[in-house]
C-alpha cells in the first residue's frame, strides 16, 4: 500500500507580506529573512497544525499568540555565547556596579533588580550573574539580588533554565570563574545552583510587557535590530521607566543610543537615568 504524501501548501509571496506585517503588529519584529526562508519556516508551522493554505495559517496566526511564538521561535536565532558583548560587560563591571553597589550597601535590606530583556538561551543572564558576584566578592548572601531573563522563544528558555553549556560557549569566561560556578558535565558544562538561583527566567512579549517594578540595571542586547524603528523606540523609552534613579540601561555595541542635551547618555550604548534632585543635593 503506498503513503500518501503530505499536500505541499502553497505559500505566495503576498501571504508572506501578510504574515510579516502580522509579527510586527504583533512582536515588533521585522522579518528580513527571504521569502524562500520565510516559505519554508510557514509551510513547517502550517503542517505542524494539518493546515491546508496559507490563509488558514495566517488565521490561526491571528488567533492564537502561541503560533506567533512557534513561528518567531523557528524564525529568530536564540542562542549567543557567554559575554557576548564585552564593551557592555565591561560598563557593566567597572562603571555601573561599583557605582550602584556603593550607593546601595547602606540601604538595609541591600537589594539589587536587574532585568535581562531577550534572554535568549541563558548565555547573556548568567554572564550579568557572574559579573555581579564577582563584584561582591562572595558576599551575595546579604544582599537581595533578582535577576529577570525574559525572551519570547519558550525553547530557548528552556535552555537557559536547564543551563547545561557546551565548552565552546564559555571561552571568555575566565578560567578561575569556570571552576567556582560551574560542574562538568561530560563535555559540557553545567551553572551551579549559586548562580542558577539568582535567575527567574520568564517568557515574555517586550512590546506587550507589563510594568513589574524598577530595576538597577536593564540589559536590551541583540534585540533591537529585529524590531521595526516605532516599535524600537517606544521599546527604549518604556525601559527607561522601568530604571530605578540612577539605573543603568545597556544595549548592544552597535546599537547605538545617540545624545541628548542634557548628557544623559554617559556612552553611546548605555544610559543612565539621573538621580531625584533631592538626592543629588544630599536632601
Amino acid at each position: 500500500m503506498k503513503h500518501k504524501r503530505p499536500s505541499t501548501v502553497l505559500i505566495l509571496d503576498s501571504d508572506i507580506s501578510e504574515i510579516r506585517l502580522l509579527l510586527e503588529r504583533y512582536a515588533g519584529v521585522v522579518l528580513d529573512e527571504p521569502c524562500d526562508t520565510l516559505r519554508a519556516h510557514i509551510s513547517q508551522q502550517s503542517t505542524l497544525h494539518h493546515l491546508r493554505s496559507a490563509a488558514e495559517f495566517t488565521r490561526l496566526l491571528r488567533s492564537t499568540p502561541a503560533a506567533c511564538d512557534a513561528l518567531l521561535e523557528a524564525v529568530l536565532a536564540a542562542e549567543t555565547s557567554f559575554f557576548a558583548h564585552p564593551v557592555v560587560f565591561d560598563a557593566l563591571q567597572n562603571q555601573a556596579l561599583p557605582e550602584i553597589l556603593q550607593r546601595k550597601e547602606r540601604q538595609r535590606p541591600s537589594s539589587l533588580r536587574i532585568w535581562s530583556a531577550g534572554c535568549a538561551s541563558g548565555e547573556e543572564a548568567y554572564s550579568i550573574a557572574l559579573t555581579l558576584c564577582e563584584a561582591l566578592n562572595g558576599s551575595s548572601v546579604s544582599w537581595n539580588i533578582h535577576i529577570v531573563a525574559s525572551d519570547i522563544r519558550r525553547a530557548a528558555l528552556k535552555t537557559a533554565e536547564r543551563g547545561l553549556y557546551p565548552e565552546a560557549k564559555l571561552q571568555k569566561v575566565p578560567s578561575p570563574w569556570i571552576s567556582s560556578y560551574f560542574s562538568r558535565v561530560g563535555d559540557h558544562f553545567l551553572v551551579k545552583p549559586r548562580l542558577r538561583n539568582l535567575i527567574t527566567f520568564s517568557p515574555m512579549n517586550l512590546i506587550q510587557a507589563n510594568f513589574f517594578g524598577h530595576f538597577d540595571c536593564v540589559f536590551c542586547l541583540d534585540v533591537l535590530p529585529h524590531l521595526s524603528m516605532t516599535h524600537r523606540s517606544a521599546l527604549l523609552e518604556r525601559l527607561r521607566m522601568f530604571l530605578e534613579p540612577g539605573g543603568y540601561l545597556f544595549v548592544g555595541e552597535t546599537e547605538k543610543l545617540g545624545g541628548d542635551s542634557n548628557s544623559k547618555y554617559l556612552n553611546y550604548n548605555y544610559y543612565r537615568r539621573p538621580l531625584a534632585a533631592a538626592a543629588r543635593s544630599g536632601r
